[in-house]
C-alpha cells in the first residue's frame, strides 16, 4: 500500500496482463525449483495449486515476471528462498551491477481467503530499512476486483524514498489499513493508519477480517505475549468484500520521494511464521469454574456471554490431560482427582463462524472429601439378653461403615456387629456405640452415639 506518499498500490498490474503472467508462471516456474524444506506444517484442507514451494499448510508462488510496484519493474524469483530448517522464508533484494536492483515477492497459489484471522512473524529490524526500501508484508489482492483489488495490508513499512525531493524528512513508519478505490491517489482511496516503528528485531501481526469490520495488531516479540504496538479498528461499508484474493509478501524499491532507487545495498527480511484461521471471530470470554476442590464435590464451568446462537461444548482436563468422558459443563470430582488440578475448555461453534475454544485457569489441588455422617442413635432394650441395634443414620453414598461397642466407656472386645446382645457383664453399665466410615478419596470419619440408660 501506498500509505500517504502518493505511490501506487501494491499490485497496480492490469488484471488480463497479470493473468496472463501468472498462467505462464505456473506452468514454466521460471528461477524458482521445488521445495526440499523442512516446514512440516500439514496442508490446509484448500492449499491452492502447486506453486513454487509449500510452506505453513499453502502452496505459494515465487514472482519472477516483472511490473509495479518495484520501481524498474524488475523482480527475481530467486530472491525469495525456499523455507529454511527452521520453516523461515527470506525474501532479499539484490542489486548484481549496483545500478539495477531486483525485488522480491511471493504469493498463495489459492484464490479466495476470505473473512478470517491472518497472522505473521517477521525477522527485521524495520526501523533500519533504506529510505527506498518497501517491506510489503502481507498484504492481500485479487487484480479483478477493481476498484479496490481486495487489498488490505497488514504490515507495510518505508519511508517511501525519504521525502528529501520535497524538502521533507520522512522516517520509517509501518502501516495497517485497505484501499477501497485504487483510481484515487493515496489518502482518498484509502483507509489507511500509520505509526512509527521500534528497533524490534521480531515483530507479530494479526488481522481478523469480518463484515465490515478490520482490526489489526502488531506485537514485538514472536506471538502475542509482547508489547502491543499499535491496535487498529477501521470499520464501515468500504471495507473489502472476500472475492479471489491471494496473499502476498514483498520486499521492492520505491522510486518517489527523492531516495537513490538504482543504488540501494541488498536487504533482507525473514518471514519466519504465517497462519490462516478461516470464518468471523466469536465473541469467547475465558471460563470460570465455581465449586469446592474436594472430593465428592461439584464443579461447574461457566462459560461466559459468547456470541449469540453460539453451541458450545465442554472437556475436563486433570494436571492438563483430558479426562475421558468429563465432556459436561459440570464435574463431581473423583478420588482420582485427589491432589491435581482441574481445568476446563469450552468450545464454541457457529456456522460461518471460526471455531474457538477458550480454558480456564487451574482450580486449587483437589483435597480429600468430607464425609456426611450423622449422630449414631441406639434403640432396644436395656436389660440382659435383649438386643440392642445401632442405626448409623444417612452417610455419604459408598462409604463403607466399621463398628464399636462400648461398656461405661470401654471398648468391648470383639463387639463390631451392627447389633449387640445385652450380657450380665453389662449390667449396671452404660453402653455406647461408635461407626467409622471410610471411603476412597475422603477423611475417615468417626460418630459416636450417646451414652444409654444403666442396664438392668
Amino acid at each position: 500500500m501506498a500509505w500517504s506518499r502518493g505511490l501506487i498500490p501494491h499490485g497496480r498490474i492490469k488484471a488480463a496482463g497479470l493473468a496472463v503472467v501468472l498462467a505462464v508462471g505456473f506452468s514454466m516456474l521460471t528461477g524458482a525449483g521445488s521445495s526440499q524444506a523442512a516446514d512440516t506444517t500439514p496442508m490446509a484442507e484448500d492449499p491452492g495449486p502447486v506453486g513454487s514451494f509449500a510452506w505453513k499448510g499453502f502452496n505459494w508462488q515465487k514472482r519472477f515476471w516483472g511490473g509495479a510496484p518495484m520501481y524498474n519493474a524488475s523482480w527475481d524469483a530467486n530472491n525469495v528462498s525456499n523455507p529454511d530448517a527452521n520453516g523461515y522464508v527470506k525474501l532479499s533484494i539484490t542489486n548484481p551491477t549496483g545500478s539495477a536492483p531486483k525485488g522480491a515477492e511471493f504469493q498463495s497459489t489459492r484464490e479466495g481467503f476470505g473473512y478470517g484471522t491472518y497472522s505473521t512473524t517477521v525477522e527485521k529490524d524495520v526501523s533500519a530499512l533504506q529510505k527506498e526500501v518497501v517491506w510489503g508484508c502481507l498484504f492481500t489482492y485479487d487484480p479483478a476486483a477493481e476498484p479496490g483489488y481486495t487489498e488490505i495490508d497488514l504490515c507495510e513499512a518505508s519511508a517511501w524514498g525519504g521525502g528529501a525531493a520535497y524538502g521533507q524528512n520522512w522516517p520509517v513508519t509501518q502501516g495497517h489499513g485497505y484501499w477501497f478505490d485504487a483510481t484515487l491517489p493515496p489518502g482518498q482511496g484509502n483507509n489507511t493508519v500509520t505509526f512509527g516503528v521500534t528497533n524490534a528485531p521480531i515483530l507479530t501481526h494479526r488481522m481478523v477480517w469480518e463484515p465490515g469490520k478490520l482490526t489489526f495488531e502488531t506485537f514485538a516479540g514472536e506471538g502475542y505475549g509482547g508489547t502491543l504496538l499499535k491496535r487498529t479498528v477501521l470499520q464501515g461499508s468500504t471495507v473489502p468484500l472476500p472475492a479471489k484474493e491471494q496473499i502476498h509478501f514483498n520486499l521492492w524499491v520505491t522510486g518517489g520521494g527523492g531516495g537513490d532507487a538504482a543504488h540501494v545495498a541488498p536487504e533482507s527480511v525473514t518471514i519466519r511464521d504465517f497462519s490462516f484461521v478461516p470464518g468471523i471471530p466469536l465473541t469467547a470470554p475465558t471460563p470460570t469454574i465455581t465449586g469446592t476442590a474436594a472430593v465428592g464435590s461439584t464443579l461447574t464451568a461457566n462459560p461466559g456471554a459468547w456470541t449469540t446462537g453460539i453451541a458450545l461444548t465442554y472437556q475436563w482436563f486433570k494436571n492438563g490431560t483430558a479426562i475421558a468422558g468429563a465432556t459436561a459443563a459440570t464435574r463431581v470430582l473423583a478420588a482420582a482427582d485427589q491432589g491435581a488440578t482441574l481445568t476446563v475448555r469450552v468450545t464454541g461453534t457457529k456456522a460461518g463462524y471460526a471455531t474457538t475454544t477458550k480454558e480456564s485457569a487451574p482450580t486449587a489441588a483437589v483435597v480429600a472429601g468430607t464425609l456426611l455422617a450423622p449422630t449414631p442413635t441406639i434403640t432396644g432394650t436395656l436389660t440382659v439378653g435383649s438386643t440392642l441395634t445401632v442405626n448409623p443414620g444417612t452417610w455419604t453414598s459408598g462409604t463403607t461403615l466399621t463398628y464399636q461397642w462400648y461398656r461405661s466407656g470401654v471398648a468391648i472386645t470383639g463387639a463390631t456387629a451392627k447389633t449387640y446382645v445385652l450380657v450380665g457383664a453389662d449390667q449396671g453399665d452404660t453402653m455406647r456405640v461408635r461407626v467409622t466410615g471410610t471411603k476412597a478419596g475422603y477423611t475417615s470419619v468417626s460418630k459416636y452415639s450417646a451414652n444409654t440408660a444403666l442396664v438392668s
